[in-house]
Order: C-alpha cells, then sequence, then structure tokens
C-alpha cells in the first residue's frame, strides 16, 4: 500500500464557531493533541454559531478519513464548495467503539472537490488527524506521509515478527488497526523511503519487563531508546497509544532506517504501529509502500505489474473497516507470522 498523507489536528486552522476547542495533553494521541466541537452549545449565543465548520482543503480526490474518538449520536454533515446541499456523513456508529481513540469516525473514498466543510451536528466530534489517500505519485513535498506497519516495503526479519489486523485494544486502536509484535532480542526491520525528518511510533503495554531498540540512519551510529524502564505500574490492561519511539531530523533525500530490539525482559514486546516523514521534491508514492526516489524505468515497470495485479485480483481490493469487533480487552482477528 502506498503512504498516506497524515495532518494532525493541531494543523487544521480553518475552524468556524466559539465551541471548538484545542488540548495538548491528550496521551492518547497523534502528538498528544485533539480538537473537540461542543455540538452542545450549537446556537446557543453569539460566539456558539448554529453551524460550526472545520474546513479541509484536500490534497487528493481520492478520499480522506477522519480519525478521533468514538461518540454516541455523532453527526457529521458534510458540504463541497461547490454544492450547498448538506450530506448525512458516513459516520461509525458502533458502540464498541464509543470512547475509543483511534476510531475511523467518517470516511470518503473520492470528493467532488478539493475543499470541503465539515460540519459537527450531534455528538462530541473529537478529531485527531486527518488520513488523505494520494491520487497521484509525486508532488508531496512538505507533507507528512505515513506508512503503516503493514506498509509492504518494511522488511521485517524472517521468524520473529506477526503482523495483527482488526486489533481493538481495551481504550484505542491503533493505526488502521494493525501492529507488528516482537519478542526477541535482535528482531528487527528496515525500511527505505526519500524524504526527511523520520519518526517512528509504537504501543507500549504496562506489562512487566523492560524494553529497549536501537534506531540507525543509513548505517550511522544508533541511538538505543529505552521504551520501558521497568519502573512502571504493572496493569495488562493499559496500552499507551501513539509513543514517539524515535524522532530524527535527516536532510533531504534517499534513506534506510534500521530497527533492532535490543533489551526484551518480561512479559514486554515490541509494537510497532508506524512511521512518518517528510515528503520532498523527489518523493515518488507507488502502490506497494514508502516514498521512492523517481525512476522513468521503474515506474514503466511498475505500473504494468500493477495493471497484471489489477486484472488478476478482478477488482478484489477493498479498503479495511475496523467497525465491528468482539467484546474483549485485546483482538487479534488475523495474524500473519513473518516468515
Amino acid at each position: 500500500m502506498a503512504p498516506s498523507i497524515i495532518v494532525d489536528d493541531a494543523d487544521l486552522t480553518r475552524l468556524i464557531g466559539a465551541q471548538w476547542q484545542r488540548f495538548t495533553n491528550s496521551s492518547a494521541a497523534h502528538n498528544q493533541t485533539t480538537t473537540v466541537c461542543r455540538t452542545d452549545l450549537n446556537g446557543k449565543g453569539i460566539a456558539n454559531i448554529k453551524d460550526p465548520k472545520l474546513t479541509l482543503n484536500l490534497p487528493s480526490l481520492k478520499g480522506f478519513t477522519l480519525v478521533g474518538t468514538g461518540a454516541e449520536n455523532l453527526r457529521l454533515n458534510y458540504t463541497f464548495k461547490n454544492n450547498d446541499v448538506p450530506r448525512d456523513g458516513p459516520v461509525s456508529k458502533d458502540p464498541e467503539l464509543f470512547g475509543k481513540t483511534g476510531v475511523e469516525l467518517m470516511a470518503l473514498t473520492s470528493t467532488d472537490t478539493n475543499t470541503i466543510e465539515i460540519v459537527p451536528d450531534s455528538g462530541q466530534f473529537t478529531l485527531d488527524y486527518v488520513l488523505f489517500t494520494p491520487d497521484k505519485p509525486s508532488g508531496y513535498a512538505g507533507q507528512r506521509l505515513m506508512s503503516d506497519d503493514h506498509d509492504g516495503t518494511i522488511k521485517y526479519t524472517a521468524g520473529q515478527w506477526s503482523l495483527t489486523e482488526s486489533v481493538v485494544l481495551p481504550r484505542a486502536i491503533p493505526m488502521k488497526g494493525t501492529l507488528a509484535k516482537a519478542t526477541a532480542v535482535g528482531a528487527s526491520f528496515g525500511v527505505e523511503f526519500t524524504g526527511a525528518d523520520i519518526a517512528v511510533y509504537g504501543v507500549v503495554n504496562s506489562v512487566s519487563g523492560k524494553l529497549s531498540a536501537s534506531y540507525s540512519i543509513d548505517g550511522g551510529p544508533a541511538s538505543t531508546m529505552t521504551h520501558v524502564n521497568g519502573s512502571q505500574a504493572v496493569s495488562a490492561d493499559n496500552w499507551l497509544m501513539n509513543q514517539p519511539f524515535f524522532k530524527q531530523n535527516v536532510a533531504a533525500g534517499t534513506h534506510t532506517l534500521n530497527v533492532t530490539l535490543t533489551e526484551v525482559t518480561g512479559n514486554q514486546s515490541y509494537y510497532f504501529d508506524y512511521l512518518t516523514f517528510q515528503g520532498i521534491d523527489q518523493t515518488q508514492l507507488n502502490a506497494t509502500g514508502a516514498g521512492k526516489k523517481s525512476n522513468t524505468l521503474g515506474a514503466i515497470i511498475g505500473g504494468v505489474i500493477a495493471a497484471i495485479i489489477i486484472l488478476g485480483c478482478c477488482g478484489a481490493w477493498g479498503r479495511k473497516k475496523y467497525y465491528v469487533y468482539e467484546r474483549r480487552p485485546t483482538i487479534y482477528v488475523k495474524e500473519t507470522i513473518i516468515a
């Protein structure tokens, strides 16, 4: 899968209505920020207008997903700039997800224009970030790009990682409902990307033990990061989401990141969720993974292969849904061991 464009809620500035609030201490959120609209205040007073609005400038017409906290009675209307008729947004209504973070609140697979207005009508709208599906191979300089743990360009050491899908934790859902898990010292993964300023995010379970990993860019000196030092209060139901495992400013160009587990004791496991990097002029997105340096011949070959795959699959591809789950603290509906 190609990387998504990720826009944090804190970077969305076109908000109309006094009922919008910003929070910078949301521990379970991406970058610990959320934006909340108090719809119970709609139309109450001059500042609290009847129809509060969030305007999105869309970098792609291929669709987007609003991700945040599931809420009862949430209703989101939306309007394209060239169409004044409000439409009912396809909002998640699964009661199992109420109160959980990381929920796909609303998703559109295509849009009419590059501007859309989201109008919260009822329920508490808590937004964490927006994911956009790219609609072209290049032109993403300055955009923050996100590669999920299931991205095809992430190479895991054989036999040491399990990839899980449709994951629901007690109070949250990881990025796109997936995680990559390893438990052995020496387990590693690597990824090549064309961009700048990379960050790795994971999930930490507050069980007993210690957890550390080393991170190296382009074969340079490794930075060892302690993710769990052993002093934590033990609670198997406590999961820390969107943890920034590693961040490094790197110059624009093509780089390779390598991650290796250096300490895993007790009941600890390393849960890799996603990584982000800054797009540059040379970033090329494709259907298989992270940004690659432009290569005309490679693009032609890749296009032919993609066409063959599409014809062979006969339209079998589909976007994952994470709206229906069993009632358990942690669920791995599908698990794949990397052989």
